[in-house]
C-alpha cells in the first residue's frame, strides 16, 4: 500500500540499506521505499546513481518541478511491463485517421461531459443558496488547512506525503513484470525561466491561451457556459481532423473559463476571465498552472504502470520534450480534480493573496501556498467514490489507471472506448 510523496525542502535524497533518507537542515528523516508510490521534488534536491538505480528497481518515479513550482522532468525507470503488440496498435491508431479521430473525438466528449458536470454542480449549489454572498463550497474537502500546513511537522514540515494508501494494484490479465536492472532520464527543458518552463499545455493546441478569438463573447451566467459547451459538443461528429477537434475543445474551455466568475467569490486576484500561461498573470491563473503540472505527473505515473506507450496521442500531436498520452489523459480529469480543488481553496479563504509572489506581470504560489495546495490535491487524488460498474469504492487516482485499461482494451479490439463520465 504505497503513497505519493512530495519534498519541497533543500537537501539531499540518498539510499542507505534499502532505504531512502531525506537529509536537511532540520535533520535526517527515512522513508520506507514499500512505501512510495511516486516522489515530486519541488527542492533542490542532491542525487547520485546509488538513488537512481534504486528507484529504477523499486520502479518508482521522480517527477521534478522547477524553481516557480512548475513540471521540469520525469526520471521513468525502465519498463516494467512490455508489449510489443500494443506499441503497435498505438502507432497504427494514430497513422490511419479514422482510427485516431475516433479516438480524440471521444476523449473530448469525456472533457466536454466534466466541464459541464463541474459547472452543473455548483450551479446546483448556489441557487440552493441564493442569499449567499459567496459562492457555495465543497463540503467533501478538507477543513481549513491554512495554520496547520504553514507549520513545520514533526521537524519535517518540507515533506509532505499522502494520507491515505493508494488503491491496491488492478489484477488485470497484462504481461509478467520484468526485473530492471537499468534506466534512462526523461526530462523536459531546465529553464530557469518561467516562460520557458515546459509546463504541459492546460488547453488544447489550435487555441491561443493569452488571447480570445474576436467572435468570443464570455458567458452570461453559468448556465449559458454550459449551454455553449453542449453545443459545441454537437459539432464533435462533424469535425474532420485532430485541428478541429482541439478548436472546439479550446472554445469550450474559454465559455467554462469565462463563468468561472459566477463560481468563485469576489476578492483580490480573482477577477478571472481568460486563461493566461507562461507566466500566469493573476491567483487564479497561477493555481491552474501549478495543479495541471501536478495532474499531468499523476497522469504519468499511472501510464508507466500500465503497458501504453506513453508518447503517442490521439488528441495532442505526439511531439518531443513531452509525453502526450498524459495531456489527453489529463484533459478529462482537470475540472474534476484541479479546478475543484481550486474552487474549494479559494472560496474558503484557504489559500489569499499573501500566499502568492506577485511582480509586474506575473504572478506564482509561494512555498506555504504550495504546501496547501499540495495537500488538498493528493486529499482529492486519494479520495474514493462508489463505482456503479466495479460495485467497489475506488479514489481518483484509480479512476486514471482505469481509463488507461479502456484505452488498451480499444487497442486490442476488446470493446469500443468509452471515456470517463462523472454520474456525480
Amino acid at each position: 500500500m504505497s503513497r505519493n510523496y512530495y519534498v519541497l525542502s533543500t537537501g539531499r535524497l540518498k539510499r542507505e540499506a534499502n532505504t531512502l533518507y531525506l537529509e536537511t537542515n532540520e535533520g535526517r528523516r527515512p522513508i520506507p521505499i514499500e512505501d512510495v508510490d511516486s516522489l515530486y521534488a519541488f527542492g533542490e534536491l542532491e542525487l547520485n546513481t546509488k538513488l537512481l538505480n534504486f528507484l529504477t528497481r523499486s520502479r518508482v518515479p521522480l517527477h521534478v518541478f522547477n524553481y516557480y513550482g512548475y513540471y521540469a522532468g520525469t526520471y521513468c525507470p525502465r519498463d516494467y511491463l512490455h508489449s510489443g503488440f500494443l506499441v503497435v496498435q498505438q502507432a497504427d491508431h494514430y497513422r490511419e485517421r479514422e482510427k485516431r479521430m475516433t479516438l480524440a473525438r471521444e476523449l473530448v466528449r469525456g472533457a466536454a461531459h466534466s466541464l459541464s458536470r463541474t459547472l452543473a454542480y455548483y450551479q446546483r449549489r448556489r441557487e440552493a443558496r441564493p442569499d449567499d454572498d459567496d459562492p457555495a463550497e465543497e463540503t467533501d474537502m478538507l477543513e481549513d488547512l491554512s495554520d496547520e500546513m504553514e507549520e513545520e511537522q514533526d521537524g519535517f514540515g518540507d515533506l509532505e506525503e499522502a494520507s491515505y494508501p493508494a488503491e491496491e494494484a488492478e489484477t488485470q490479465d497484462i504481461s509478467a513484470e520484468r526485473e530492471a536492472d537499468s534506466a534512462g532520464l526523461t526530462e523536459g527543458e531546465t529553464a530557469e525561466r518561467a516562460e520557458d518552463t515546459p509546463e504541459p499545455p492546460d488547453n488544447c493546441d489550435g487555441v491561443d491561451a493569452l488571447t480570445m478569438p474576436e467572435t468570443f463573447v464570455p458567458a452570461e451566467s453559468v448556465q449559458h457556459a454550459l449551454d455553449t459547451i453542449s453545443s459545441l459538443t454537437e459539432r464533435l461528429d462533424a469535425a474532420q481532423t485532430p485541428d478541429e477537434l482541439r478548436g472546439l475543445e479550446g472554445k469550450m474551455r474559454l465559455s467554462y473559463y469565462s463563468a468561472w466568475r459566477y463560481i468563485l467569490r469576489e476578492g483580490e486576484g480573482l477577477d478571472f476571465t481568460r486563461r493566461v500561461r507562461r507566466p500566469p498573470d493573476n491567483i487564479v491563473n497561477a493555481l491552474i498552472s501549478f495543479g495541471n503540472g501536478l495532474l499531468y505527473a499523476a497522469c504519468l505515473t499511472e501510464l508507466y504502470r500500465t503497458q501504453l506507450t506513453p508518447t503517442i496521442s490521439y488528441l495532442h500531436e505526439p511531439g518531443t520534450r513531452r509525453f502526450s498520452l498524459a495531456l489527453d489523459l489529463s484533459e478529462i480529469f482537470k475540472p474534476l480534480i484541479v479546478d475543484r480543488a481550486i474552487f474549494t481553496l479559494l472560496n474558503t479563504r484557504q489559500l489569499q493573496a499573501k500566499h502568492f509572489d506577485k511582480r509586474l506581470n506575473y504572478c506564482y504560489l509561494g512555498e506555504a501556498g504550495r504546501k496547501i495546495f499540495i495537500k488538498a490535491f493528493e486529499e482529492k487524488l486519494q479520495s474514493t467514490l462508489y463505482h456503479r460498474q466495479l460495485k467497489r469504492h475506488v479514489s481518483y487516482q484509480r479512476l486514471i489507471r482505469l481509463e488507461c485499461y479502456r484505452l488498451i482494451r480499444h487497442l486490442t479490439d476488446a470493446e469500443p472506448y468509452r471515456a470517463f463520465r462523472a454520474w456525480w
